[in-house]
């Protein structure tokens, strides 16, 4: 089989007419060319085993500034879009307009499959560089800021005002090429606490009101990543507070690496594991499909510790896993909800000693699962069975788990009497077939953004784009699916609603 770093760079034999001297260079003269078709092409077609080691720098710089034109160029294209009428929808008077009324963040989220907050800061960096940012722009454009530096200016500066903005943008983008993006952030800090300082304490206060701890990230072998948005002085003081405790642990005597005792600290600061009660005890719920357990609320420290926070309600861990693993019969991985995939061990043990019920399917259950359409809201064991079966949001990409997301119906809801005769039909009906959990944004996408979302067959579901780009979505079990090309004709003949 062919090696495939035999044939680089990526266009083997594609450099035709262009001169054969240049191509063998063992200094190719690209650090003074600016990035483009052209330089794309010299990076392409040059041999590297000619090129010398500074050469071979300088080929890689023009690669990253080729990266950096190219995130331009994409910006661009996506601020265009956003202007376009089938982006601006009319959203409905009767509830709050989102805070992003363009679902240009979300038609490119499907088609790049990315996360609709990356698509949408996509669309902000090609409004910032068109706008009040057009110097941030065309120093990217040109090569001399990456996508990670560029977007340093444009999440601190797209919210402050336009004067503001200017001055600050003016202050530090004549060395901005030279500087790391923690350089850079601190000095886009510095200098907007200089341009401004009067409202710098009104900031401050603004800026607290959105403190956050993120959802979990996914990382390798069972691990997960938190990311929290504290006040600096918080921040500093619980870096502080772990931190002294570890270096305590480790004179102790304690094995664990400092990483692992802060990482451990901090878990016991939140849940007070280090000073649950002995008979503390843990409920276990599950089934075939779900498991979940909630650690009940404890009192006081034993042994004359320092009194723990009560914990007010329970924390409950649903873990959706196949029968045959937790009988021990396969090692299929199980899902945890709000994270992903994790291990059968693992599995067995968030299940290990659990009260069982069942969060099946008729006719295992005996739960009702299909209502019909004389009552909108689905019973409980219906509720518990769609989040089960679909385990996050029902668009693609989407990672917002199904638990936090509202139950859609899919075709609009409508009531008949119970002696209609077509009682019995499954549209519109309070159903698993006609079910979904969509997050707030995605639900409002569907209701009023221009989105057509239908069910094909229970958990699985199709979106057709304003753009008519269409995507199948089996949220429980497969990634998004693009069909190509998108289909001009909305749907196949016969409609689907």
């Amino acid at each position: 089989m062919l090696d495939p770093v035999a044939r680089f760079p990526f266009r083997p034999g594609a450099g035709g007419e262009r001169d054969a001297a240049v191509l063998r260079t063992t200094d190719p003269p690209v650090a003074a060319m600016a990035p483009g078709p052209e330089l794309a092409a010299l990076v392409a077609d040059l041999d590297p085993d000619g090129v010398s080691d500074h050469g071979l720098v300088e080929l890689t710089a023009a690669a990253v500034r080729l990266t950096s034109w190219a995130h331009a160029v994409a910006a661009r294209y996506a601020a265009l879009l956003a202007e376009r009428p089938s982006m601006n929808p009319p959203w409905s008077r009767l509830t709050r307009p989102p805070a992003e009324s363009s679902v240009a963040g979300d038609e490119l989220a499907m088609r790049l499959a990315w996360s609709s907050r990356a698509a949408g800061r996509l669309v902000r960096d090609g409004r910032a560089f068109g706008h009040h940012l057009g110097a941030t722009g065309d120093a990217l454009a040109r090569g001399d800021l990456d996508a990670v530096r560029a977007r340093v200016l444009v999440d601190r500066l797209d919210d402050l005002p336009l004067v503001v903005a200017l001055d600050v943008q003016e202050a530090v983008l004549t060395r901005a090429h030279s500087r790391t993006a923690a350089q850079l952030r601190a000095d886009v800090e510095r200098a907007a606490i200089a341009v401004d300082a009067r409202d710098a304490a009104a900031r401050r206060e603004r800026a607290r009101t959105r403190r956050r701890v993120d959802r979990p990230r996914v990382l390798a072998d069972g691990m997960a990543g938190l990311w929290a948005v504290l006040p600096a002085a918080d921040a500093m003081r619980l870096d502080s507070v772990l931190g002294a405790a570890a270096r305590t642990a480790r004179s102790a005597g304690d094995p664990r690496t400092l990483d692992q005792l802060r990482a451990d600290g901090l878990v016991d600061l939140v849940l007070h594991t280090a000073c649950a009660e002995p008979d503390d005890r843990t409920v276990a719920r599950s089934s075939p499909g779900s498991v979940g357990t909630a650690a009940r609320p404890s009192d006081p420290c034993p042994d004359g510790r320092p009194r723990c926070p009560a914990r007010r309600g329970s924390a409950q861990i649903r873990v959706t896993v196949p029968l045959t693993t937790l009988m021990g019969e396969d090692d299929e991985p199980a899902h945890l909800a709000g994270y992903g995939p994790v291990d059968a061990g693992t599995a067995r043990a968030l299940a290990a000693g659990g009260v069982w019920r069942r969060l099946v399917t008729d006719p295992l259950s005996g739960a009702v699962l299909d209502l019909g359409r004389t009552r909108y809201r689905p019973t409980t064991e219906l509720a518990e069975h769609v989040v089960a079966r679909d385990r996050t949001c029902a668009r693609p990409g989407c990672g917002v788990p199904a638990e936090s997301c509202d139950l859609d119906h899919t075709l609009e809801f409508h009531a008949l009497p119970a002696s209609d005769p077509d009682e019995s039909r499954a549209l519109g009906s309070t159903g698993a077939g006609n079910l979904g959990p969509l997050c707030r944004r995605d639900h409002r996408l569907k209701t009023d953004g221009g989105f057509v979302l239908r069910q094909v067959r229970p958990g699985v579901f199709e979106w057709l784009t304003p753009t008519g780009h269409r995507y199948r979505c089996v949220p429980g079990l497969d990634p998004a699916l693009a069909l190509h090309p998108p289909p001009r004709d909305p749907w196949p003949s016969p409609p689907p609603f």
